[in-house]
């Protein structure tokens, strides 16, 4: 048998076979296609499902990022607002102990300034103010604070001014006691205290509290200085001699106030 009759022959043999096999089958594929339809029928609900569940949890990822961003912008703002809040409370303070002074010891005030230094070289106790010429401030303007007296200005500069302090031995300040007649004159006794001498006549005693008098004409009347610590009497008894304690404790200081000079 020649090779082109096999290839026939057995093309016609596989003809007949499927031809058998589809009729054989054929039966059973209606009943095959509904036993497989229940089992894949929910697989495009799921492919769906599952499509719109990444859709969402992309579009949530997305808008995490958003918030994240608009968190960390809103915490800027926060920030800065209460930075702001800060700044205007320390205004507030600043203006309400210059309101504090005008009310209880001299209506000229001049600037609420910042002490940005001290100057303690030798005996001297003195302290550098962050206003200047440029400011207002001038010599002979006397400085304080809502406690008490601090100093009077020696020198100025464009932006720095120098307060010679109370206990600076060069300070000289007109006293009287707050409760009593009498005029005395107090000076700086350093590191830390004032010594003040009255005539015998003046009534004062330990507790008392010492206020600027008009004798030295350089401060206004009536500003607290410190309180009496002991007395003696000196020269006889000619004189008392007064040890005062300031009531301003300059080392703690961050802002004074600056008066008109008289």
């Amino acid at each position: 048998m020649s090779e082109v009759a096999l290839r026939r022959s057995l093309f016609l043999l596989l003809l007949l076979l499927g031809l058998g096999l589809a009729t054989l089958t054929r039966p059973l594929a209606p009943r095959f296609s509904l036993t497989l339809s229940p089992l894949t029928a929910p697989l495009p609900a799921l492919g769906h499902r599952l499509g719109q569940n990444l859709r969402a949890g992309f579009a949530a990822l997305w808008n995490r990022q958003d918030l994240y961003g608009e968190n960390l912008e809103l915490k800027k703002r926060v920030a800065a607002l209460e930075a702001e809040n800060r700044r205007l409370s320390l205004e507030v303070e600043r203006l309400s102990r210059a309101l504090e002074v005008r009310r209880s010891q001299a209506p000229g005030v001049v600037a609420v300034a910042p002490v940005v230094g001290e100057d303690l070289s030798g005996l001297y106790r003195r302290l550098v103010l962050g206003l200047g010429e440029r400011d207002g401030l001038r010599v002979g303007m006397p400085v304080t604070t809502p406690e008490g007296l601090v100093g009077l200005i020696v020198e100025v500069g464009e932006r720095t001014a120098l307060v010679r302090t109370l206990l600076d031995p060069e300070s000289q300040v007109g006293v009287r006691p707050e409760k009593a007649p009498g005029r005395g004159i107090a000076r700086g006794a350093p590191p830390d205290g004032l010594v003040a001498e009255f005539p015998p006549t003046v009534p004062v005693a330990p507790g008392d509290l010492l206020l600027t008098g008009s004798p030295l004409g350089l401060f206004p009347d009536g500003i607290p200085v410190g309180r009496v610590e002991r007395v003696e009497r000196v020269q006889g008894g000619l004189k008392q001699r007064v040890w005062v304690r300031p009531l301003v404790e300059l080392s703690l200081l961050e802002e004074v106030i600056v008066l008109r000079p008289l």
